[in-house]
This record gives C-alpha cells, structure tokens and sequence, in this order.
C-alpha cells in the first residue's frame, strides 16, 4: 500500500459509518483527547454530521476531511473548528508513518488562518510530538471539575 503521498477530501453522508468506527477506535486509546465522554449512540453522531454537512454555518466545525492515500483508502481524518482548533485523528493501524503530520500540514495549506491551536491530553505526548513538529508551542493548562 503507497503511503508516501497522502491527501485529503471533504467528508460527505458515505463516511458516517467510517467516521463513527474511527470515533470508536479513537475512544478505546487512553489519553487520546482532553475530555472522557463516553462514546455516542450512532444515531447521535449521525446527526452531528449531518448538521456539519448541511447547517455549517450553525456548527462547531469549518471543514473536515477524510485523509486518504493515492488508492483512496481511509487513512485517518483532520479537521478545524470555527475557532480555529485543529484536531486530528490517525487509524491505529497507520500511527507512526508521518501521515499525521502530513495531514495536519495539508489541513493548514487548504484552511490558512493567523493562527492554530490544538487541545491535546498532557499524557498524550505523541500527539504532543506531532503539534510541536508543526510548530505548535504550549501556551496553557486547561483544567476541568466534573460534578456529580
């Protein structure tokens, strides 16, 4: 499988079922994002896309994307809020290639902004490696108080 050309694609209603098994890969590695929800029933996060899809304006998030290889085979997905977070998500099975990297590199070129930012677990120091790669520098500490 070729992997040293990657690009990306806009998501479209195929990719909702590809997009929540990521999700639940996603949500089965410790320390893979800063907050612990459980993952949502399909339906809710069917809905979540299709709003991304069909009342942008009204959503979190600007663009997101599908990373594919030359075969078109998913490789991960990137995308960046209206607040110009980037967030990423590489499939267990192609960490480690630089396609993160590449990814979240392309997602910059294709969405330029005055500035980035990206909220990362402070466990999670591959995704830390990966931002400071890009030139992501710490700027903060977010702290959270869950009640009940």
């Amino acid at each position: 499988m070729d992997l040293s050309e990657i690009k990306l694609r806009l998501i479209n209603e195929d990719d909702i079922p590809t997009l929540y098994e990521m999700l639940k890969e996603f949500r089965e590695i410790p320390n893979a994002c800063i907050h612990e929800r459980p993952l949502p029933p399909y339906e809710d996060s069917k809905k979540y896309v299709m709003k991304y899809l069909y009342d942008n304006e009204n959503h979190e998030l600007d663009k997101w994307y599908i990373v594919t290889n030359t075969e078109g085979i998913t490789l991960g997905a990137v995308n960046i809020t209206n607040k110009n977070y980037v967030n990423y998500q590489i499939l267990l099975a192609y960490q480690g290639k630089n396609i993160g990297t590449r990814a979240v590199d392309l997602l910059i070129k294709e969405n330029p902004r005055e500035r980035y930012f990206a909220s990362i677990h402070q466990k999670n120091e591959k995704s830390q490696n990966l931002s400071k790669k890009l030139g992501f520098r710490p700027k903060g500490i977010i702290f959270e108080k869950i009640m009940g």
